[in-house]
């Protein structure tokens, strides 16, 4: 029982001095004064703050080249981030059907020839048989009758000589008149041989010879639309093959620079493991991207409460997370003239502008998709009045600065310009060397704020609202 009691004592004395102890204390803060800042003239910068990541100006797309409508399958893809050199194997794909039609090709590729071969030999055939007939069986026929007509000639001499030497023996009295009628009629047969010789031989020069010539020159022209046809038959095939043989080359994809592999993902997203060994990929796919490393930018969104104040041609300072103890230089390349499209899973109705910054010494190792943030100088003012941010509260769509004198808080109503991440310019309201208290947001319940009314039913309003709750939460 006493250890009980004397526990409850020690208790009694150590809740005694701990509330007085807390008593002293909080009364001491509470008569510490607050910290001040004087309002002061200097150089002011206005910066407007773009967060966004890295990308490469002068990217190389890496597409699939391959004809092929049901798609072809990725066998091997080479590792995202890999740096590889000009002519590394990228992407393999799958080319057994490719294969195949090659080797399908190759045979009409043969088969062409062989009928070019035959149509070129009936060609040459058909030229050799109309020298032939010209300079051998036409002259042979003509020599032929020509003869004919030379021994129907001589027989007519002899028969013209028969029946004259029969007609003086007939005077005679030697032969009969039979004989020499009999004369007659064999000097008609000679002369009858004689002209159907030389008929013969007028048929083979006018007539026979040339429709055996026109005969055998329509076979020439028929040889040669035939080899005309096959060599052109043969000319597609072997495109064909060649065309087939360039698509199974494109089978094996390769880096026509050096560079860093980056996969490709559309920008409405999609599967996650779009390239990847056994997925199918499709003619003008784009698979990867080799970016070059010496044309780097920063690409992120500008609200369009301060994207009027971005022009192409300022100097923005940039910082990368992925260097944190250096900065580097960049110029505002391109401010889209249309905002982006709203999250259609809801968010904030307020527009945002995507802005380009080139890094004009992008360093060693940058790689695309780092965060970056890029402070774009907007505006100087050589000589104005700023405080810090935190000096300054904003209420009921007023901004106030916080006094302390003498133990009295009181308020002063103030008039703002362009603000940065540090420091506010004020335009009326204080002067210069006025002291006012740092951490105003801290310290707005130790001053009379006019009310505001609960009950918002315009939409403009509850949004400017949010709005100024929002910067107030920057500011912080």
């Amino acid at each position: 029982m006493r250890k009980i009691i004397v526990a409850i004592l020690i208790l009694a004395a150590l809740g005694s001095g701990g509330y007085y102890g807390w008593k002293y204390f909080s009364t001491a803060a509470e008569a510490e004064p607050p910290q001040m800042v004087s309002v002061k003239k200097t150089a002011f910068v206005h910066e407007i703050l773009e967060r966004g990541s890295v990308e490469s100006a002068g990217n190389t797309d890496i597409r699939c080249e391959v004809e092929s409508g049901g798609g072809l399958t990725i066998i091997s893809v080479v590792a995202e981030g890999s740096i590889v050199k000009k002519g590394d194997l990228l992407v393999e794909l799958d080319s057994s059907s490719l294969r195949e039609n090659v080797l399908k090709q190759q045979i009409a590729v043969l088969a062409s020839q062989s009928k070019l071969a035959q149509s070129a030999a009936d060609l040459k055939t058909a030229e050799l048989t109309l020298t032939e007939y010209l300079e051998g069986k036409f002259k042979e026929e003509r020599k032929t009758i020509e003869n004919e007509i030379f021994a129907a000639e001589e027989q007519v001499r002899t028969q013209e000589d028969l029946l004259a030497y029969y007609k003086r023996l007939l005077e005679r009295g030697y032969v009969t008149d039979s004989k020499v009628a009999a004369d007659i009629i064999e000097l008609d047969k000679a002369v009858n041989a004689k002209d159907i010789a030389e008929l013969k031989l007028k048929v083979l020069t006018d007539y026979t010879k040339e429709k055996n010539v026109t005969d055998y020159k329509a076979k020439i022209a028929s040889c040669k639309s035939k080899v005309d046809s096959d060599r052109k038959s043969l000319e597609l095939d072997e495109s064909r093959l060649k065309h087939l043989e360039k698509q199974l080359e494109l089978c094996k994809i390769t880096a026509p620079q050096d560079g860093q592999v980056i996969y490709f993902m559309p920008r409405w997203g999609g599967d996650e493991d779009l390239i990847k060994e056994g997925k199918k990929v499709y003619e003008r796919q784009v698979l990867l991207r080799l970016p070059d490393v010496s044309q780097m930018q920063v690409k992120g969104l500008i609200n369009e409460a301060t994207v009027r104040l971005v022009k192409i041609g300022q100097k923005a300072v940039i910082r990368l997370e992925a260097f944190p103890k250096e900065s580097f230089e960049g110029i505002v390349k391109v401010v889209n003239d249309y905002p982006e499209p709203n999250n259609w899973m809801g968010g904030t109705m307020s527009k945002e502008y995507m802005t380009t910054i080139t890094i004009l010494n992008p360093p060693d190792g940058i790689k695309t998709g780092l965060t970056a943030e890029a402070w774009i100088t907007v505006n100087t003012i050589a000589d104005a009045l700023t405080v810090p941010v935190q000096a300054v509260l904003e209420h009921g769509g007023k901004t106030f600065a916080v006094t302390f004198d003498n133990g009295v808080w009181d308020k002063v109503s103030i008039k703002t310009g362009p603000s940065n991440s540090k420091e506010v310019v004020i335009l009326d309201g204080l002067k210069e060397d006025d002291r006012i208290v740092l951490g105003a947001v801290t310290h707005r319940d130790k001053i009379d704020l006019p009310k505001i009314e609960q009950k918002k039913t315009d939409k403009k309003e509850l949004k400017e609202e949010k709005a100024e709750t929002k910067r107030e939460g920057y500011r912080r």
